[in-house]
C-alpha cells in the first residue's frame, strides 16, 4: 500500500484517503444524477453519452488511485491524464448544446476548439477575482508533458532513488522524495479537477451529505495550501 513518507506524511496520507472517499461518493452521486430524468433533463442519446464520458472520468480516477497503491506511477499518471481529458469532454458537452450536437453529428468535433471559444468569451467579460483560477486543461497539458517525457528531467529523475532506478514493473517499495512529490502534486490536481467537474452537476440540497463532505475536504485542502 502506498504511503507518503515525505514532509507532512501523516497529513498527506489522511488527505489521500479523503480524496479516495471523494471519488467514491462523487461517483455514486453523479451517476444517480445522470440516471434521473427529474433532475437531469436530457434526451436519451445525450444521457447515454454523458453517462459514458462520466464513467470514463471515474474509471480512470479509480485506476489512478489503485495503480499508485501498487507503486506503478507511470501507469497511474497516464490514467489521471485520461480522466482529465474525459472531464474536458464532459464540460464541453454540458455547457453548450451546440457542442453536444456537434459531438453527436460530426466526426470533426474538437475539445480544444470548444475550450478556445469559451476562453474567448470569458476574455470578453469583465474580469472577476471570484472566477475559478484552476484550469483542468493546463493541468492536463503539464501532466501530458511529464508522461510523454517532454519534461525530460523531472520524468526521468523522479524514478531515481539513492542514485539507482528500480528495474521491475513498479517503481519499487521505497519511492524517492521527488517521485512522492509528483504523486502529491497529482493527488491535489486530481482533487481540484474533480471538484471542478462536480460543479457541472446541480446539487442545491439534493444531497446534503455530499455537500457536507465537499465542505469537509475543501477545509482540509485549505490546510494543505497553508502547509505547502
Amino acid at each position: 500500500m502506498f504511503e507518503f513518507t515525505i514532509h507532512e506524511a501523516a497529513f498527506l496520507n489522511e488527505f489521500k484517503e479523503k480524496i479516495r472517499a471523494y471519488v467514491n461518493k462523487s461517483y455514486q452521486y453523479t451517476m444517480r444524477f445522470l440516471a434521473s430524468p427529474v433532475v437531469c433533463d436530457y434526451r436519451d442519446n445525450e444521457r447515454l453519452i454523458l453517462i459514458s464520458v462520466n464513467k470514463s472520468v471515474y474509471q480512470n480516477l479509480y485506476s489512478f488511485l489503485h495503480l499508485n497503491e501498487s507503486h506503478m506511477q507511470y501507469a497511474a499518471f497516464a490514467c489521471l491524464e485520461n480522466a482529465l481529458y474525459a472531464m474536458r469532454v464532459y464540460e464541453a458537452l454540458v455547457l453548450d448544446p451546440a457542442d453536444m450536437h456537434a459531438y453527436i453529428t460530426s466526426p470533426d468535433f474538437s475539445v480544444e476548439e470548444s475550450e478556445r471559444a469559451r476562453e474567448e468569451a470569458r476574455n470578453n467579460r469583465e474580469y472577476s477575482d471570484a472566477e475559478e483560477q484552476f484550469s483542468v486543461k493546463e493541468f492536463y497539458n503539464a501532466l501530458h508533458a511529464f508522461n510523454t517525457f517532454a519534461l525530460k528531467t523531472p520524468a526521468v529523475s523522479s524514478q531515481l532513488h539513492n542514485k539507482n532506478v528500480f528495474l521491475g514493473l513498479s517503481c519499487g517499495r521505497e519511492l524517492s522524495d521527488e517521485l512522492q512529490n509528483e504523486v502529491r502534486k497529482n493527488m491535489v490536481g486530481a482533487y481540484l479537477s474533480l471538484r471542478k467537474h462536480m460543479r457541472l452537476f446541480f446539487n442545491g440540497g439534493i444531497d446534503e451529505e455530499m455537500e457536507d463532505f465537499e465542505d469537509e475536504i475543501h477545509e482540509m485542502f485549505t490546510d494543505y495550501v497553508k502547509k505547502f
